[in-house]
């Protein structure tokens, strides 16, 4: 029994680490194909290597709060597992069919003692509030700019429906029903703890990690051209909502990663500040960043996570 978990769990590491080569590959791909006016020696390193470190720090708000949950749940688990966890899963969105997001964090989880259910409660929790807290933030921010009429009134419309899977009574209500099933029991402190407080502090963390990966995207931007409008409030909010509507889209197209159609609606928002080809790059670039942003809290995570348990055995 033992060895085929290890056989499941070299596997599953097989597949993620093939899909986020593909997916290096194809940000390296469209760099080199896209037709663009940047050249190696306009690029401002300094501040690629701030976005870089930027990137690492924006990308803890969503994690804390969704260790908070878990700990609402009466699932404790220490801060260098839960970490890893939350990021490793990270990697497995780069996988067709986003299951493995989910398995990746699951399963990691599990090996600390957290229980499937809550964990998968959790992680829905999360994902929700962070796509609608960013689906907000971008309506908003969208006001300020010059978009088409459509588009305008179009992300206004959007607000009621985003606020929805903001509220905690269908979350509790869904979480009762499965929990008094046979297949999908589960502690009921998982229910009692869906509250307003735990939807209304998960979401300010994810606007806060929206904001920081937003202002990572205007370094990069910074970085790649030298237009002046780019250091101004309103290149600030582009970069905003350029990241938060480009991963919201990313996500809904299922595709691994939401590859290309990320990239595409956000080079399409940040055409308003910089020709379409920097546009391009600058997306790609945020790309390629925020996977070693990843990879680097990863292995960071792993190798603490790995002292957790030998200081526990």
């Amino acid at each position: 029994m033992q060895w085929t978990k290890q056989v499941v769990r070299i596997a599953i590491f097989l597949i993620v680490v093939v899909f986020v080569g593909l997916a290096i590959q194809r940000a390296v791909q469209e760099l080199r194909t896209a037709p663009s006016e940047l050249t190696w020696q306009q690029i401002r390193w300094p501040l690629i290597l701030l976005g870089l470190a930027s990137n690492i720090i924006a990308l803890f708000p969503a994690c804390i709060g969704w260790v908070q949950t878990l700990h609402d749940f009466q699932q404790p688990i220490a801060w260098r597992p839960a970490i890893y966890a939350y990021f490793l899963g990270h990697l497995g969105k780069y996988v067709p069919g986003k299951a493995m997001a989910i398995i990746l964090r699951i399963t990691e989880l599990h090996r600390h003692g957290v229980l499937v259910r809550p964990a998968i409660v959790s992680v829905f929790i999360e994902t929700l509030t962070s796509l609608a807290t960013g689906a907000i933030l971008g309506a908003v921010f969208l006001q300020a700019m010059d978009p088409p009429p459509w588009l305008r009134w179009s992300a206004l419309a959007g607000i009621p429906i985003a606020l929805l899977a903001l509220f905690p009574h269908a979350f509790r209500a869904i979480v009762t029903k499965v929990s008094q099933s046979r297949v999908g029991h589960m502690p009921e402190s998982v229910a009692r703890s869906i509250t307003s407080w735990l939807m209304i502090r998960t979401c300010l963390w994810s606007a806060l990690g929206w904001l920081l990966q937003g202002t990572v995207t205007w370094l990069l931007l910074m970085g790649i051209s030298p237009n002046p409008e780019i250091v101004t409030v309103h290149g600030w909010m582009v970069c905003v909502t350029s990241m938060s509507l480009g991963a919201l889209a990313g996500f809904l197209s299922m595709l691994p990663g939401g590859a290309g159609v990320r990239e595409i609606v956000s080079m399409w928002l940040m055409a308003s500040l910089v020709s379409q080809p920097i546009a391009l790059a600058s997306a790609v670039v945020a790309r390629l960043v925020s996977i070693l942003a990843e990879l680097v809290v990863i292995a960071v995570a792993r190798t603490l996570a790995t002292r957790n348990l030998e200081l526990k055995s």
